[in-house]
């Protein structure tokens, strides 16, 4: 997957190159000037580690900076490790003609091989602090299949730094340099590009770290869940009163299917389950508060008006439906893969519940209780989407009375509705 960044050439290019012109006369002036730029360089990196920037907006700034000294830069590649659900690293591209770009890898993409037998990959494999090629000249050596390109490209000199943030080098960066001037980079410059390599690594560390976290509370906790965890909501009773349209859905016969299943194949049921109902929440708008068991708990907020978050919410149920209907059959068991969605409309509250050492960030409240019993009623109706009048009463649909329907832990009955397109599924 890639992510483009802004191409255009940002100022400080043009400002480090006019103070280097100023400060050098000679050549011995000339590398005294890159010397003091590279100190500022270095400085400026130890103070981006204190700041919350992204790792492809400082890495750009970084190679223009290099530029504006006049280090002969031609691209840039910086790859390190990540703890995503989707892929296990990512790196920032960066060249003088299309700036900044981002690559995330995936178990998946087939690419480890490749990377194993390229100049990196070597590096990394055998723990190598330094890796350089010439790639043109008498000592050209281009023993790894990417370095033609880089020649192709213009690219005279190829140096690899590791830079490891622990004793195991497992974790930590791979930082690429790749040269365009006739002679290669000079012993000034590949000292100075190492430095700014290990100063990069510790501006980079802190801002991976942070993005696991912000991986990790995302993908446990849900995006906007995650981030207020992130900001500091994390002890009990931290939390609001929200309004908003609830969404709840659970699968049929899971404890038969638990039963006759294997652990893998009932896994992997459980995962389409989830691709139908919770993706279909987030792809509408919603965020999933909880995964309880075999249900989901998604919630729309009330932000613009409360029709358009019902709204959201039916057409996240229906699309839900829409995906079961397009699926293959579930298993090879006389159980199909089926399950009931309820909705309804109401205030909660929104935040932390639990005990001071375990908490869970999710909604609480009587509707969430009524959005609950009330899906238990589409096994009794017969109808897989069932909604409140509540709910019914702001979302536009072709709505079918099913009369009122008394709830498990409830007084008083609580009128149910369902549209002709659920009750025919």
């Amino acid at each position: 997957m890639m992510e483009p960044g802004a191409p255009a050439k940002p100022q400080v290019e043009l400002v480090f190159a006019a103070i280097s012109d100023k400060v050098a006369g000679s050549m011995d002036q000339q590398q005294a000037a890159s010397t003091v730029l590279g100190n500022t360089i270095i400085e400026w990196l130890a103070d981006e580690a204190l700041l919350d920037s992204e790792p492809a907006a400082l890495y750009g700034e970084l190679c223009w900076r290099l530029r504006g000294v006049g280090m002969p830069l031609l691209r840039g590649w910086v790859g390190f490790r990540v703890l995503h659900p989707l892929y296990d690293a990512s790196a920032v591209n960066w060249s003088a003609e299309s700036g900044v770009a981002v690559d995330h890898f995936s178990p998946e993409d087939g690419g480890q091989e490749v990377f194993l037998r390229s100049a990196r990959g070597h590096a990394m494999t055998h723990h190598l602090p330094v890796l350089r090629r010439r790639l043109t000249g008498a000592t050209a050596l281009l023993d790894f299949d990417e370095l033609e390109e880089y020649r192709a490209s213009g690219g005279t000199d190829y140096v690899v730094y590791l830079v490891a943030f622990d004793i195991t080098r497992r974790n930590g960066i791979i930082c690429c340099w790749l040269g365009d001037r006739a002679d290669g980079f000079t012993d000034d410059e590949l000292a100075l590009l190492q430095r700014i390599s290990r100063q990069l690594g510790i501006a980079l560390k802190s801002k991976i770290e942070r993005g696991v976290a912000q991986n990790v509370a995302h993908a446990y906790l849900g995006k906007r869940a995650g981030t207020a965890v992130l900001s500091g909501l994390i002890r009990r009773g931290d939390g609001e009163k929200i309004m908003a349209a609830l969404w709840y859905s659970d699968l049929r016969h899971s404890t038969e299917l638990a039963d006759r299943l294997p652990v893998e194949e009932f896994l992997k049921l459980l995962g389409r389950y989830f691709e139908m109902t919770a993706s279909a929440v987030l792809d509408h708008g919603g965020e999933v508060v909880s995964l309880i068991g075999d249900a989901v708990l998604g919630v729309f907020r009330v932000e613009d008006s409360i029709e358009q978050a019902c709204g959201c919410a039916l057409a996240a149920a229906q699309d839900a439906r829409r995906r079961l209907a397009a699926s293959p059959p579930s298993s090879p068991t006389n159980l199909g893969l089926d399950f009931g969605i309820a909705l309804h409309l109401g205030q909660m509250i929104y935040g932390n519940v639990g005990i001071p050492e375990r908490l869970q960030f999710t909604v609480v409240g009587v509707a969430v209780n009524e959005v609950v019993r009330v899906q238990d009623l589409t096994k009794q109706l017969g109808c897989p989407l069932l909604a409140t009048a509540a709910f019914a009463g702001a979302a536009a649909g072709p709505w079918r009375p099913l009369g009122e329907h008394p709830l498990r832990g409830f007084d008083t009955p609580m009128p149910i509705l369902t549209t002709m397109d659920a009750e025919a599924g």
